[in-house]
């Protein structure tokens, strides 16, 4: 006759082994969304988007977005330990091999990084994190089904363009002022 307590805790532990341990970015968004050092926020991509002024093609690459997380710790004097902790946490969390860099700029005070996950064909997740001395540290996960990079790009372009309304996200950027924390 088999000891079940024996072979749940054989299995529990070939399960404790298989994991590697390293937090992943959505455990580590579910563990600080709730954590009020941080600012998060969920965006639906309707809230910023003019599509009137948009393409068809450009419609198409929106409906492939579908939301963004923002999570951000807003400089502080109190903030300071704790934003270097966090970037040192999402330093290693972006090391996995799953999440291929596709960008990096850097001037100034500022610095940001742009990665992806999926294949260069379908991308499922574009992660992009950036800090600035003066203004504190962030990190926004664009979630979306089978997003085209190129066409993402194109999208960005319109941005710049105007082509887009961003009026939505200006109460975004405002909590990150002191006088709205």
């Amino acid at each position: 006759m088999y000891n079940f307590k024996n072979l749940g805790l054989c299995f529990f532990l070939m399960l404790l082994m298989s994991c590697d341990g390293q937090q992943s970015l959505q455990e580590y968004y579910v563990d600080n969304q709730g954590n009020n050092e941080f600012v998060a926020v969920d965006v639906p991509t309707s809230m910023f988007a003019n599509t009137e002024s948009l393409t068809e093609d450009e419609k198409k690459t929106l409906e492939t977005v579908k939301k963004i997380n923002i999570l951000a710790i807003p400089k502080e004097e109190k903030n300071l330990p704790k934003i270097e902790k966090e970037k040192a946490k999402i330093a290693n969390i972006l090391k996995d091999e799953k999440y291929q860099l596709l960008m990096k700029y850097g001037g100034g005070d500022s610095k940001m990084e742009v990665y992806f996950t999926g294949s260069d064909e379908a991308v499922d997740e574009i992660i992009v994190y950036g800090e600035d001395k003066t203004k504190g540290m962030g990190i926004a996960r664009v979630l979306g089904d089978k997003m085209n990079p190129s066409d993402i790009l194109q999208l960005v372009r319109s941005l710049q363009n105007g082509d887009l309304d961003l009026e939505g996200l200006k109460g975004i950027s405002k909590m990150f002022s002191k006088d709205q924390l």
